[in-house]
């Protein structure tokens, strides 16, 4: 190859990430005093997404099962936490988590949906000659969209 021309140099002069083009950062959001519900809150993602928005400084309402650990997740997170327990294929549970906030918070700003289940089955599962249970996939649906 030999020494690099004069005027030139070694390897591109200028590296274009992609995914910044195509999907720049949002604008920095202030979330301070904001008010969050976050159904899923008390494990996994939903967990993470509340503890993310507390630190920001907002107030989370934090919406999962009645056995789900709710109440010592809202306790670690402090006092712009709190619990709701209630399934959220249940209107009225739903409700009260949104009473919960306006009284704990006066207000609701945002939610954010994080619970979801899944299941692992054949559509139709030839061996048996049986097709997915309906109920399953209502299931799926209901929790997670």
């Amino acid at each position: 190859r030999g020494p690099p021309r004069k005027g030139r140099s070694e390897g591109p002069l200028l590296t274009i990430d992609p995914a910044a083009i195509l999907c720049p950062p949002p604008p920095p959001r202030n979330l301070q005093g904001l008010v969050a519900l976050v159904t899923g809150g008390a494990s996994g993602l939903g967990r993470a997404t509340a503890e993310r928005l507390v630190a920001h400084g907002a107030r989370v309402v934090l919406l999962d099962l009645p056995t789900s650990p709710g109440v010592q997740v809202a306790k670690e997170l402090g006092e712009r936490c709190a619990f709701a327990p209630a399934d959220v294929t249940s209107a009225e549970e739903v409700g009260d988590a949104l009473a919960l906030a306006q009284k704990e918070f006066g207000r609701l700003d945002l939610a954010v949906n994080c619970a979801g289940v899944g299941i692992a089955v054949k559509t139709y599962n030839s061996k048996k000659d049986k097709v997915h249970e309906l109920e399953d996939f209502q299931r799926v649906v209901n929790v997670s969209l």
